[in-house]
């Protein structure tokens, strides 16, 4: 895991984001993930095990899981991941 000392040398990258709060959540979220990934074979299995919800259930658990991950965010990502999103007006 990360440190103090790597959080440190994190928020003195100028190539990435230096929010505290925000680069806390990436390392959480990636642990999330990790987490996430061993108990369903894989991310992507996830994913797949969230088929059954509806949008907005999808969206809600997404945010409970991840920290920072917002209506937006959600959107954005599942959008990226290519899965089923409504038209960016009807969210």
């Amino acid at each position: 895991g990360y440190g103090g000392e790597d959080i440190t040398r994190l928020l003195g990258n100028e190539g990435i984001v230096r929010n505290r709060r925000k680069l806390l959540a990436t390392i959480e979220n990636a642990c999330t993930m990790q987490i996430l990934s061993a108990e369903h074979g894989s991310f992507h299995a996830y994913l797949r095990s969230l088929d059954a919800l509806d949008y907005y259930a999808r969206v809600k658990e997404l945010s409970k899981r991840f920290g920072g991950i917002g209506r937006t965010g959600a959107f954005v990502f599942l959008y990226c991941v290519n899965e089923e999103t409504p038209d960016w007006t009807e969210r």
